[in-house]
């Protein structure tokens, strides 16, 4: 007994540039999408919180100087893939774009969902929330930046 491929799924159309990939994600669900996205990013930041209120150890400050490096680099990539997906319209983002089929509102969303999960990250572990703070208020900038297209 073999499993069905992706394609056979249904889910996805040819991935020629006749159509986009994902015929499910109309609008509303899209709406959906961007609701479960922020959904996450609340609940595991209460999750933290909740760790944290009950006594939960934090990390040497050693971790977090390296991990605001990484944290400098993650936003630095976020946002010059969401300007460049709002503004510049490069050939490395079309690109992206059409091999996915996944509407750009949606990658935006994702871009950051991506910062907020770093935020939360580094809640977990150092107990400073600025992170988390600063990449949910990222996420809903983003449903703002990419608003869900509605091309009937």
């Amino acid at each position: 007994m073999t499993a069905d491929s992706p394609s056979d799924t249904g889910a996805e159309r040819d991935v020629g540039d006749d159509g986009p990939r994902y015929v499910w994600l109309t609008p509303d669900r899209q709406a959906t999408v961007r609701t479960i996205l922020l959904g996450i990013a609340l609940f595991a930041g209460l999750v933290v919180w909740v760790w944290h209120s009950l006594g939960a150890e934090t990390r040497p400050a050693a971790l977090a100087g390296k991990l605001r490096v990484v944290g400098v680099m993650t936003w630095l990539y976020a946002l010059v893939q969401i300007a460049d997906m709002r503004f510049w319209h490069s050939s490395i983002s079309e690109k992206r774009r059409l091999q996915s089929g996944i509407p750009e509102s949606v990658i935006g969303w994702l871009f950051g969902q991506m910062l907020a999960c770093f935020g939360i990250v580094y809640y977990g572990l150092t107990e400073d929330a600025r992170w988390y703070v600063a990449g949910l208020a990222l996420l809903l900038a983003t449903f703002a930046i990419f608003p869900i297209r509605r091309d009937d």
